[in-house]
């Protein structure tokens, strides 16, 4: 299936999931749901789009920070579309796993070198990672043990896999940079024993393409740490950031007007817990488990009342509402003469290019 056949189907699957989640809240009851959003303060509704259009251009900051690093001239909107962009890709695939090869590919139409754009990402991708990674540790350290019991029980134990698969990810982008050597050995022998049982053909092509990918990987990390002062400054960006995204669900809750017998450290550590869950579910935006998760949160900290609106607005605002944006950006992109969808068989093309 070519990538926008995928991508099509993939926003048509993310259409039946809003269907369904309506049609969830629907039956809770027309008239539970009007009157629930009835005592939601509009204020507090206009807050909670800030956090996330907050989080937003914290991202593009962020990432904006290594670009003009690395490329001077760049302007701040463009490094703000290619967050945007990201947004979108991240959401309608699978692990977030199809954003970075637009992102790349918008970077180079804007007129950024491929290296600087697979660069620029990159240390925005570790920044961001170590940063989640580091809010999930004390998080679990200071409010695990407040869902160890009761009707949360039997997630603890996804949200210590979701902290394991942060973990994993962070530690192996650090081994990668600090172990080359033991690295390129270790991948070499997999890439072996893999040929050795038949699983994969032309051991020696795939050997040749991970000594390439290591060594991309080396040279961009050489350029990260070399840059002390960028880095921290988007760590502490990044810490903001991450900050308005689990204080969205803190900003609905204090709206609703409930009494307020919940702190703000539970709330959040509730929304990263919510987070942690959704890291290894293998579907666009880890639907189903997102809203299940976060229902199974809230519901004691909302109450029956207004737990299912409450998902709704939050599913709304970090999921559907970058897709939507996305869909406007990518069409006007297309409208442009710029096919973001093939992006990586362009970015092939121009790589080939590269090499002659």
């Amino acid at each position: 299936m070519g990538k926008k056949k995928s991508n099509k189907l993939n926003l048509i699957i993310c259409g039946v999931a809003f269907l369904i989640m309506v049609f969830v809240l629907i039956s809770e009851g027309i008239d539970n749901i009007i009157n629930a959003l009835l005592q939601l303060n509009p204020l507090f509704l206009l807050l909670a789009v800030g956090c996330i259009v907050l989080y937003w251009f914290g991202e593009g900051y962020g990432l904006h920070l290594a670009a003009k690093s690395l490329e001077p001239k760049t302007r701040f909107r463009d490094s703000f579309l290619v967050t945007m962009i990201g947004q979108y890709f991240n959401c309608i695939t699978p692990f977030a796993s199809g954003g970075q090869p637009m992102q790349i590919y918008t970077y180079y139409k804007k007129g950024m070198p491929l290296g600087s754009a697979m660069t620029a990402l990159l240390s925005r991708f570790i920044v961001y990672q170590f940063t989640l990674t580091l809010y999930s540790a004390v998080f679990l350290i200071f409010r695990l043990s407040m869902f160890t019991e009761g009707d949360l029980k039997p997630l603890t134990l996804l949200i210590i896999v979701g902290f394991i698969i942060n973990t994993f990810v962070i530690a192996l982008l650090f081994m990668l940079a600090f172990f080359r050597a033991a690295t390129t050995k270790l991948a070499h022998g997999v890439i072996r024993l893999l040929a050795k049982i038949r699983l994969i053909k032309d051991p020696e092509d795939k050997l040749e393409y991970i000594d390439k990918e290591l060594e991309t990987y080396y040279e961009n990390f050489k350029f990260i740490k070399s840059q002390p002062v960028m880095i921290l400054k988007m760590f502490l960006i990044t810490v903001v950031q991450l900050l308005c995204y689990f204080s969205i669900t803190y900003v609905i809750y204090i709206g609703f007007n409930i009494e307020h017998n919940t702190d703000f450290l539970t709330v959040i550590a509730c929304q990263a817990f919510v987070l942690m869950i959704s890291a290894f579910v293998p579907l666009p935006g880890a639907m189903g488990a997102a809203e299940g998760s976060y229902a199974a949160f809230f519901k004691g900290i909302f109450g029956d009342y207004y737990t299912s609106v409450s998902t709704f607005i939050w599913r709304f605002l970090t999921f559907y509402l970058p897709i939507l944006v996305g869909i406007v950006i990518n069409l006007r992109m297309s409208k442009s003469g710029v096919d973001l969808n093939n992006a990586e068989e362009h970015l092939k093309i121009e790589e080939a290019e590269k090499s002659q």
